[in-house]
């Protein structure tokens, strides 16, 4: 599935939130009247509420994300979280970018040339780095927060990432998150919940095993 992100078009069409009530659904909003004409006519797009919005399951939210994505619509995320939650994150993932980018130009290069040298992602993000420029990257830094929050409340929130061996937050979790960031020529991108499934996979706690009884005699 290819990646999905806001930050991919500069227009709104839909904006998406997910909300933890009931059973974990995200909520899609046409903010256009072509993006409210296409929703009507759309095949099984999500559940009307009456108010102008329709609500997607959780199971099925990444295939209309995709869906959106493939008809050219633009998607903003929103998030529940307030404006320091927001800063808070932004803060972090540029921490985080300046320390997986590295002050040593030698290793980037090394890198450039040769994608053993670092993990994918980081070559990638040298690349765009090079082409963008750190101001633009900080803008990229700014917009990711959302969809930061957006895995962080699809993971269950403080309580789980200590289960998950993520806290702190800035130092595991955000650094954990940013290394599913995909870096095109456009800028950063995410399926959120397919980097929602992933954390989960690589994070969980192995099942402790059952301890071993000799057979009875």
């Amino acid at each position: 599935m290819a990646a999905i992100s806001s930050i991919q078009s500069a227009k709104t069409e839909f904006t998406v939130s997910r909300s933890q009530v009931g059973d974990n659904s995200w909520t899609f909003t046409p903010v256009t009247w072509a993006a409210r004409q296409w929703a009507a006519e759309a095949p099984d797009f999500g559940l009307p509420d009456g108010m102008g919005s329709y609500s997607v399951q959780d199971t099925f939210a990444a295939q209309e994300l995709q869906r959106l994505h493939e008809e050219g619509i633009g998607v903003r995320f929103v998030t529940d979280h307030g404006p320091d939650d927001i800063l808070e994150a932004a803060l972090c993932i540029w921490e985080a970018m300046l320390e997986a980018r590295g002050d040593n130009p030698v290793e980037r290069a090394a890198r450039n040339a040769d994608p053993a040298e670092g993990a994918e992602w980081q070559v990638q993000l040298d690349q765009l780095w090079e082409r963008a420029g750190t101001v633009q990257m900080r803008r990229y830094a700014a917009d990711l927060a959302p969809e930061f929050l957006h895995v962080y409340d699809g993971l269950g929130g403080s309580d789980t990432l200590e289960e998950l061996n993520l806290t702190p937050y800035d130092w595991e979790f955000i650094p954990a998150v940013l290394a599913h960031v995909e870096w095109e020529s456009y800028g950063p991108s995410m399926n959120i919940q397919g980097v929602i499934a992933a954390m989960r996979e690589l994070h969980s706690p192995a099942p402790a095993l059952a301890p071993m009884t000799a057979p009875a005699l």
